[in-house]
């Protein structure tokens, strides 16, 4: 599969969390945007992770050197917000039942989520981008490795969970 058939998958599935009706015009804000605000809940929910705890767990704050270590810790889709200095990582949305991390921001059913079209990187973007883009519809990040991520940062950071 080509990087541009991937990000056509990614897309059609992320947009698949709409309904019919507002799935065009989800498309065309990424066109026009580069992000859509989509629901979380039903086919994933999203943890926002604050940049400074995610720098203070890779020890950097530069960040090519965050989005490896992100890629390597997480192993599932995450973006960066950009200018509002938050990372998101998707994880399933069976993560509800389980959460219980202070200091960042469990999303779920009746939240949304502003998401940077597929394929957006850090290169080809001043704002929101993929740090460690969907590799496959459905493949999500593990919820005990976004926790894991951010007890880290707090820790480094002189803060608890």
């Amino acid at each position: 599969m080509t990087g541009a058939e991937r990000d056509a998958a990614v897309r059609h599935w992320l947009l698949a969390a709409l309904p019919d009706g507002e799935r065009t015009a989800a498309a065309d804000d990424w066109k026009t945007r580069g992000v859509t605000v989509l629901p979380c809940g039903t086919l994933y929910s999203a943890v926002r992770l604050p940049a400074d705890i995610v720098a203070e767990a890779a020890g950097s704050t530069d960040r090519a050197a965050i989005d490896r270590y992100l890629a390597v810790s997480l192993d599932g889709p995450v973006f960066c917000t950009g200018e509002r200095g938050l990372y998101v990582a998707l994880v399933p949305p069976s993560t509800a039942r389980t959460w219980s991390l202070s200091g960042v921001s469990f999303l779920g059913r009746g939240s949304v989520v502003t998401v940077p079209a597929p394929g957006l990187t850090r290169d080809l973007s001043p704002g929101a981008y993929w740090a460690v883009p969907m590799e496959s519809p459905g493949v999500l990040c593990l919820a005990e490795d976004v926790a894991n991520v951010a007890t880290r940062g707090l820790r480094r950071g002189g803060c608890r969970a």
